[in-house]
C-alpha cells in the first residue's frame, strides 16, 4: 500500500515532467552548451535559459521564446546573484537549508528516473498491446444493490441479518439511507471510475450473489454490498482508451520499480531518538 500511495504521489510529478515535455519549445541555441552569461566567472550555459523558457511556455503562447530571451537570462542571474550572496553568508551550512537542498535534488532525481520508467513503460507499442488485451477481455462492469447506513456497528448488524437468511433488498428499503434505498440498494450497471475507490474495490473483488462481509467505508458511510451480475463490454476506441492505458501503465511500472529498488536495497530504521528500528518493529507497507 505504501508503495502504492508513493506512486501515486510522484505520478503528479512525472504529469508534469510529461506535460513540460508535450509543451517544450525547441532550444533557442542549437548547443545548449553555449555560454548565455558569466556572473562571477560561473557559467551560466543555454540549457538553463531554455528550462527557464519551457516554465512560461504556456503563458507564451505562440509568442516567439526569443523576444523573451534577455528578461528570462535577467531572472536568471539575479536567481544566481541572490544564490552566490547566500553562499558568502554562510546560508549554504545552515543545517536547514542544507536539508532542503537535499531535499530538492532527491524530488528532481526522483522524479526524472521515474518519469524515464514511466515514459518506457507507456510506448505507443505497449499501449496498443495492452488495448489488444483489453478487447479480449473486454471491460468489466457490475450490477450491484448496496445498503448505505451512518455507522460501522450498523453495517454490521446488517451483514449479520443477511448470514441469517434476510432478503438484502427488503434490508436496503428498511435501513439503507441513500437515494437508491427505496429501490432496494439497486443501483444498476457501473464499470471502472463510476464509483469511489473503496466501493468500487469492493464490488469488483465479489462474485454473482455474494455480498461483503465487512463494512465499507467511503465518505458517504458505511455499505454493504451485493452483486448482482456481472458483464464484459468491447472497449471504447483506442484513441479514447490510450489515456487511461498510459496511467495505469505508468503507474504499474512505477510500482514495480519501486519494489524493485527496496528489495535490492539495504534499509535501516531509526527512531527519533536515534535508537534502530529491527525490522521485526517496522509496519508493514
Amino acid at each position: 500500500m505504501r508503495l502504492i500511495l508513493l506512486a501515486g504521489a510522484f505520478a503528479g510529478l512525472i504529469f508534469q515532467h510529461s506535460a513540460s515535455a508535450q509543451t517544450k519549445s525547441p532550444g533557442i541555441s542549437d548547443n545548449p552548451n553555449n555560454i548565455a552569461a558569466k556572473i562571477n566567472g560561473y557559467e551560466i550555459n543555454m540549457s538553463r535559459v531554455d528550462q527557464a523558457l519551457d516554465a512560461y511556455a504556456n503563458d507564451l503562447g505562440q509568442l516567439d521564446p526569443k523576444s523573451f530571451y534577455f528578461s528570462v537570462l535577467e531572472r536568471i542571474i539575479d536567481q544566481e546573484l541572490a544564490a552566490q550572496a547566500a553562499v558568502s553568508a554562510g546560508i549554504a551550512d545552515d543545517p536547514r537549508v542544507k536539508a532542503e537542498l537535499d531535499q530538492a535534488r532527491s524530488t528532481v532525481l526522483a522524479g526524472a528516473y521515474l518519469t524515464k520508467i514511466a515514459s518506457e513503460a507507456s510506448s505507443e507499442t505497449e499501449l496498443l498491446r495492452r488495448y489488444e488485451a483489453l478487447k479480449k477481455v473486454g471491460v468489466k462492469s457490475v450490477s450491484a444493490r448496496h445498503i448505505l447506513v451512518k455507522t460501522e456497528k450498523e453495517a454490521e448488524d446488517i451483514i449479520q441479518k443477511l448470514e441469517e437468511g434476510a432478503a438484502f433488498e427488503e434490508l436496503a428499503k428498511a435501513f439503507s439511507v441513500g437515494p437508491s434505498g427505496p429501490r432496494g440498494g439497486d443501483l444498476g450497471f457501473f464499470g471502472p471510475g463510476q464509483m469511489v475507490p473503496p466501493f468500487q474495490e469492493a464490488a469488483f473483488a465479489l462474485e454473482v450473489g455474494s455480498h461483503t462481509k465487512t463494512p465499507v467505508k467511503t465518505r458517504f458511510g458505511f455499505h454493504v454490498i451485493k452483486v448482482e451480475d456481472i458483464r464484459s463490454e468491447p472497449p471504447p476506441p483506442f484513441e479514447q482508451a490510450k489515456q487511461k492505458l498510459s496511467q495505469e501503465a505508468r503507474t504499474q511500472a512505477m510500482i514495480k520499480e519501486l519494489e524493485r529498488l527496496h528489495s535490492e536495497a539495504k534499509i535501516q530504521l531509526f527512531s527519533p531518538d536515534g535508537s534502530e528500528v529491527k525490522p521485526t518493529q517496522k509496519k508493514p507497507r
